[in-house]
């Protein structure tokens, strides 16, 4: 196929995480024959061109500038987040009122989960099967064959990324692990990355946990951090924003061994783990039996063999960018935009 048509990746951040998501993109319509230019939202962009960008509040302004055809990556559900740290009724109507023209007006829809894709075609009454995709945020693309050998899952070390945003739920992670500290009669050890060290150590202490490490980490370092931590923490409260999310270190936990400990809030992995059986289910409104999962895990004798199989397989499948790359080319193809 000749290249002749024009797409522009609009570039509105470079955040290593939607970075990643746009890049697949911009493989995949290169794939379908496309010229693709990146620019950021500043930048002319030729009339005709086929628009792809990272958010709704970036798309509607070429909408309104006359581009036809424009394809939008929902990263979240926008309105309902910024209600959630806000609370003003006013940004979440206006902010919805934007997400549904743009829904319907897109070619091409993106979104991280079927299960957000079922919450907008209920909030919008839209029916958004033809011309949506779904694929989740990851930001590893393989496994690390190095973080698989048979030493460290015969020690229980737990793990938890990130910040300590109310939503990351960072308290409800100490006061999981502590109980498991308490409870297991195994020697365990807690790793926490993150830039709030100060702030972590204090709540750390407060549940009178014992075995504790708190750092920083760099992300081209994180891999090499983690490698040989057996367990990685994601809970997450019951709520539609965590219902619909991917969030990436869960692609970090797989890529490098580690057995997530996750909430079935998180329902597109939950689905896909009820199939590969590979993570440990604890769920905030019942941490008791959370701690039995885990604690049942613990006694179970796993071989990095097997963990590796499992991790392989979700790397060939949940996250295999090579394949999502050909199935949105071959959706751009069907639906007509290299026409």
């Amino acid at each position: 196929m000749g290249i002749k048509n024009k797409a522009v990746v609009v570039r509105s951040t470079y955040h290593p995480v939607v970075k990643q998501y746009m890049d697949i993109l911009d493989s995949a319509f290169t794939g379908a024959g496309f010229n693709v230019r990146n620019v950021s939202p500043k930048d002319c962009v030729e009339k005709g061109s086929v628009v792809i960008t990272d958010s709704p509040l970036v798309a509607i302004k070429y909408m309104l500038r006359g581009f036809k055809k424009h394809c939008v990556w929902y990263q979240g559900i926008a309105p309902e987040e910024s209600f959630m740290n806000n609370h003003s009724m006013f940004r979440f109507r206006i902010l919805s009122f934007i997400e549904k023209k743009v829904m319907q007006s897109a070619s091409l829809l993106f979104f991280v989960s079927d299960e957000m894709k079922r919450f907008y075609e209920k909030k919008y009454r839209l029916d958004l099967s033809r011309k949506s995709f779904i694929m989740p945020c990851f930001n590893e693309l393989q496994i690390e064959d190095r973080a698989f050998f048979d030493e460290k899952y015969t020690e229980n070390s737990f793990v938890y990324l990130g910040g300590l945003q109310a939503w990351q739920c960072f308290e409800q992670t100490v006061r999981v692990y502590s109980v498991v500290e308490k409870r297991s009669g195994y020697k365990t050890r807690l790793l926490v990355f993150t830039e709030n060290r100060e702030q972590a150590i204090s709540l750390i202490k407060r549940y009178d946990v014992k075995n504790y490490e708190v750092d920083f980490v760099r992300p081209e370092e994180l891999s090499e951090r983690i490698r040989g931590i057996k367990y990685g923490f994601v809970l997450r409260e019951d709520n539609p924003i965590n219902n619909v999310a991917t969030p990436t270190k869960l692609s970090n936990y797989l890529s490098n061994g580690i057995i997530p400990i996750y909430s079935s809030a998180i329902k597109s992995f939950a689905e896909y783990d009820s199939e590969l059986n590979f993570g440990i289910v604890c769920d905030l409104n019942d941490i008791e039996t959370g701690v039995e999962n885990i604690l049942a895990h613990m006694q179970k004798n796993v071989t990095a063999c097997e963990i590796k199989d499992k991790c392989q397989t979700a790397f060939s499948t949940y996250y295999n960018h090579r394949a999502y790359i050909e199935r949105i080319s071959e959706k751009i193809i069907m639906l007509g935009l290299n026409q």
